[in-house]
């Protein structure tokens, strides 16, 4: 469907201004839409090397439309999010293992057969593949999109508890009625997943609240300890700036600053 609108407003932008009387019209809505196709595809393209799977184009669409993310918003997210780092690129106490496990459990609702277990932890090890890529995998699979009543049930149990591990680790309690209903509608219809509800949570008044206890003054000296301990200096302004949030609204610890700043481009330089 993409490529047809694509393809209608190419023509239409192309077309003469003789041919411009039996040209169709292109919604303005449509040539914004494509536009965002194609800016959260050179952000995949740059940053993992491949092209978004329908469902992480789904997401993106929503964050842009909804929340006014741009290219740069998504390239951000890709290279923040550990769920598409490789293991190797991980904290080492995460196995493929449990990475696979995990994923069989939030997606299908069950553990994993042997076959599955023994072909996504090669997958992992051998090629590559990061947490995202297993999940995605399981989505893409017959079991997932099965249009049946057990399929829907525990598609529905898989959304829940996502939803209930977002709020205990960041809320610390279960979800009321409302946030259950709320946020399993948009995983199920919007794409969404467990880190677009971590951070809805992180930014509600109720996390806000939570968050007083630490201050900005702690945030910013832990920022300049992991800048000295891994880049060798002290911060700039915009990265005091930034960090200092991560971990004053977004629950990051120092080894999360760590593990960022080894992945920046003055690090490689240096190493």
């Amino acid at each position: 469907m993409r490529l047809a609108i694509a393809a209608a407003a190419g023509l239409a932008l192309q077309a003469g201004a003789g041919a411009a009387a039996h040209a169709l019209p292109v919604r303005p809505a449509l040539l914004f839409t494509v536009a965002q196709d194609a800016a959260i595809t050179r952000a995949f393209r740059g940053i993992l090397n491949r092209d978004p799977t329908s469902f992480e184009m789904r997401r993106y669409l929503t964050l842009m439309q909804r929340n006014g993310w741009t290219e740069y918003d998504v390239r951000r997210d890709l290279r923040e999010r550990a769920d598409y780092r490789a293991v190797g690129a991980r904290r080492p106490a995460v196995s493929a293992d449990d990475i696979v496990r995990r994923a069989y459990q939030d997606i299908l609702g069950r553990d994993p057969d042997a076959d599955g277990l023994r072909n996504y932890t090669s997958k992992i090890l051998n090629d590559g593949w990061s947490e995202r890529d297993v999940r995605e995998a399981l989505r893409r699979s017959d079991e997932y999109a099965a249009n049946n009543a057990p399929a829907r049930g525990f598609r529905t149990a898989s959304a829940d508890r996502i939803i209930r591990r977002a709020y205990q680790d960041v809320l610390g309690r279960e979800p009321d009625a409302a946030g259950l209903r709320n946020y399993r509608r948009l995983i199920l219809e919007e794409g969404w997943d467990e880190h677009d509800v971590r951070q809805a949570l992180i930014r509600s008044p109720e996390r806000r609240q939570q968050r007083l206890g630490t201050s900005t003054a702690q945030a910013e000296e832990t920022v300049r300890r992991a800048y000295r301990s891994v880049l060798g200096r002290d911060p700039d302004p915009g990265g005091l700036s930034h960090y200092t949030a991560k971990i004053r609204f977004e629950r990051w610890t120092e080894e999360d600053v760590v593990q960022a700043l080894r992945e920046s481009d003055e690090y490689r330089d240096k190493h």
